[in-house]
């Protein structure tokens, strides 16, 4: 059974990667297909996100924009160098494509956007290149090893399509298989946040102030007001898909609203979002 290290870009799954090595080192970018959101990207770090992109996922859409930090990239590269070993980059679809699936924008009553961005291109790798199911690490530490509860190993996915003669239809046949066993490192470990900081203030290795999307509607308006001066690009792309959708991210206030708050400069940035659906940490 293959190892699997299932990677975010932040300092606890770089952390993982580190000390323990797994078969596969798999990093999923979340991406925007409109080139206004990814603006002010440095052209030559989007055309090795590409290159890196195209071995898996040629019959995605080009890489131009992504919703997380743009720093991430950097990041990657550089983790792959510093570890010796090749990290492979997935993507699925993008922003717009989901939100046009699911008529709808992510917020917290519709959580799907990691289950369709991040985790059905891992499924879709492992399923078509390796057998299943994989043994999988994620950034679990031991000061938050609740998370490892909400673990999911199962899938369901769409085996082929039936046709029916009397009404004359199809019918798509789903099979839900386990894909992946939850293998708890850090935790086993005893690996808390305390132990991820101090071990990367020996590096050279630059990691995104607030991880994962800069949009999450997990982050509370402060952080998304601050990520307005960081990433504005996204977050302005973000403010006109409420508009396009007549939804927003966050219940009570719309993106546009929050980029109008004024800082509170005793709150506690950077501090990413545990995403529930358990793959974004920091």
């Amino acid at each position: 059974m293959k190892t699997v290290n299932s990677l975010s870009g932040g300092k606890t799954s770089s952390y993982l990667a580190y000390h323990y090595p797994a078969d596969l080192e798999i990093f999923s970018l979340v991406c925007i297909d409109s080139h206004n959101a990814g603006r002010s990207l440095d052209k030559k770090l989007v055309q090795m996100a590409n290159d890196k992109l195209q071995k898996y996922c040629g019959h995605q859409n080009e890489f131009v924009a992504t919703s997380e930090d743009p720093i991430i990239l950097k990041t990657m590269f550089d983790l792959e160098q510093l570890i010796g070993r090749e990290i492979i980059w997935l993507r699925g679809m993008g922003w717009e494509q989901m939100m046009m699936l699911k008529k709808a924008i992510p917020n917290m009553n519709k959580r799907f956007c990691t289950t369709i961005m991040k985790m059905w291109p891992i499924f879709e790798f492992l399923f078509l290149y390796h057998s299943l199911p994989v043994k999988m690490r994620v950034g679990y530490r031991y000061d938050e090893m609740e998370r490892m509860y909400r673990f999911s190993d199962m899938w369901k996915y769409a085996t082929h399509c039936e046709y029916r003669p009397k009404s004359d239809t199809w019918i798509h046949r789903w099979k839900e298989i386990i894909w992946r066993i939850g293998e708890f490192i850090l935790i086993d470990n005893k690996v808390s946040h305390r132990h991820v900081v101090e071990f990367w203030k020996g590096f050279d290795l630059e990691f995104p102030e607030d991880s994962n999307c800069q949009n999450c509607f997990w982050k509370s308006e402060q952080q998304l007001r601050k990520n307005f001066d960081k990433n504005p690009e996204i977050m302005f792309w973000s403010a006109i898909q409420e508009d396009l959708f007549g939804h927003t991210f966050k219940e009570n206030n719309s993106m546009l609203s929050i980029s109008k708050l004024g800082i509170q400069l005793d709150f506690n940035f950077g501090t990413g979002s545990g995403c529930q659906a358990g793959f974004c940490t920091d």
